[in-house]
């Protein structure tokens, strides 16, 4: 950071009569916690940190659905994804908006455009529409997501910028790839298999610097032996974090991921790997995973680097997020898309100049899908969408006493529903046999190993919560004709 940065004196974002520049930079696949100003030690995040430093750290923040492309959907359309019957669960049938034409009228760049800036877009889109659709320039299309190809895209933009509009202010998306290339690193017989490695990135484009991204980060660096290769493994052994206190399968767990009584489970479909990998699998699957978070991590700061020596730094707002987390072996997974912790919990960060810096809220429940957008336009003193179900969160950045009127954050996933509350998760699976009605309480650690559903110390919390998702998904449930897969749990508890 340079000093004139951080020696200016603070003033609030509303105190200040020009309007604010907004960088949204949005990770893939990161683990809220895998940050080192979490303490974690096994990542060295040193960028994310500085956010850290400069910004304000939400640690209870939630993706609406655990999922890629449900989650970006919402993130930039600040509604459900099921609105428009995106990755709505198979045995439900139900009337949806068409997603092209929302976004094409809802034209969120256009917005902030009225409010004099400048809209531009770069890296991984994901989300069945084009960032043309909402207005927005594009500095780097849809496959040119990775450090390599979108960052220096976006300083040159963030140059240009300065250069050419200076009267103006910015709203810039950077939309990057990593983690997410830990899908990629497979493991058999306690080594890296290299053979599917090279098999699953072999082509031209976006799968060459994809398999680049693989085989160096998964290289064992100068210095130690076996340097520049993929063996032995007690390097990657020793790095490794260790198992998490949840590593063992769920007790009484949905009969759809267990696979129990089922055709087949998701715990052990392709990428999910229960069942393939042994202790020492999950081992190397972890350390792979700080990898790839450190990568992410790297061009993350050539970014904020590039910010800084465009001059705009100090009237630029942070925006830092990630579309889901990854289970990394938590209850013996990988991957995302479950009802579990370790996937909808998602990093979120804002840090601007006038904040008092290194703050911690971890009481506001905060929903990056739909609170993201009634934010930046609060920042570009847009209006606000009547629409929107959604929060703005910037009345949190300077008081730390404030409270956002929420006790509920509402989550959809590939094979139900559920919802957060301060202390629990509490979700109804659609597909499966047994166990579909699940309820955590997610103060217990190791995390999520039991249905609390199924106790009778648990009965006033069940009924509650019952109710509270009979709230929370109110409209998708007579958008869904209220079926019986969700009703059974539900009728009873008006």
């Amino acid at each position: 950071m340079s000093r004139i940065y951080a020696q200016m004196p603070k003033k609030k974002c509303h105190e200040s009569t020009e309007k604010p520049n907004i960088l949204l930079v949005i990770s893939d696949q990161l683990n809220w916690d895998y940050i080192s100003a979490m303490g974690n030690s096994y990542v060295k995040t040193p960028n994310i940190d500085r956010l850290c430093r400069t910004g304000v750290r939400f640690d209870r923040a939630y993706a609406i659905n655990p999922v890629s492309i449900p989650s970006r959907v919402s993130m930039f359309t600040a509604a459900r994804p099921s609105k428009f019957g995106v990755f709505v669960p198979d045995e439900i049938e139900a009337e949806h908006t068409n997603i092209v034409p929302y976004v094409r009228e809802k034209k969120i760049a256009f917005h902030l455009q009225q409010q004099g800036y400048k809209t531009y877009y770069g890296g991984k889109t994901h989300f069945r529409f084009s960032p043309k659709d909402m207005g927005f320039e594009i500095y780097a299309g849809s496959e040119e997501y990775r450090g390599v190809d979108c960052v220096p895209k976006a300083i040159a933009k963030l140059k240009k910028h300065a250069a050419d509009h200076s009267d103006q202010p910015f709203f810039m998306v950077a939309s990057l790839m990593n983690p997410h290339d830990i899908c990629y690193a497979h493991i058999k017989d306690n080594r890296f298999d290299m053979e599917q490695i090279l098999e699953r990135t072999d082509g031209e484009g976006w799968k060459a610097k994809l398999r680049v991204s693989v085989l160096e980060n998964l290289k064992i660096p100068e210095g130690e032996p076996g340097a520049g290769e993929y063996k032995p493994i007690d390097y990657y052994l020793r790095q490794a974090p260790p198992l998490p206190d949840n590593y063992m399968p769920q007790e009484n767990e949905p009969s759809i991921i267990s696979g129990i009584g089922e055709e087949k489970g998701m715990a052990s479909a392709f990428g999910r790997y229960r069942g393939q990998y042994d202790e020492t699998d999950w081992l190397l699957h972890r350390y792979a995973y700080c990898r790839f978070v450190e990568d992410f991590d790297r061009e993350l700061g050539l970014l904020l680097d590039g910010l800084e020596a465009s001059g705009m730094a100090e009237n630029t707002f942070i925006i830092f997020t990630s579309d889901h987390g990854e289970s990394l072996g938590s209850h013996q997974m990988a991957g995302k898309g479950f009802f579990f912790d370790e996937v909808c919990h998602v990093p979120f960060i804002i840090s601007h100049h006038s904040i008092d810096g290194g703050r911690v809220d971890s009481v506001n429940l905060i929903c990056n899908g739909l609170d993201l957008i009634p934010s930046v336009f609060e920042l570009a003193g847009a209006g606000a969408d009547p629409t929107w179900e959604g929060k703005s969160i910037i009345p949190l950045l300077h008081d730390a006493n404030h409270k956002l009127d929420r006790d509920i954050i509402p989550v959809e996933f590939v094979s139900g529903m559920g919802i957060i509350t301060h202390n629990f998760y509490y979700g109804i699976y659609t597909s499966g046999k047994a166990n579909n009605e699940q309820l955590y309480d997610i103060r217990k650690r190791p995390l999520q190993m039991e249905n609390d559903a199924l106790d009778p110390a648990y009965s006033k919390v069940l009924d509650d919560h019952r109710h509270h998702f009979k709230t929370a998904h109110r409209e998708t449930l007579v958008r869904y004709g209220h079926p019986e897969v969700f009703m059974r749990y539900l009728n009873d508890k008006q």
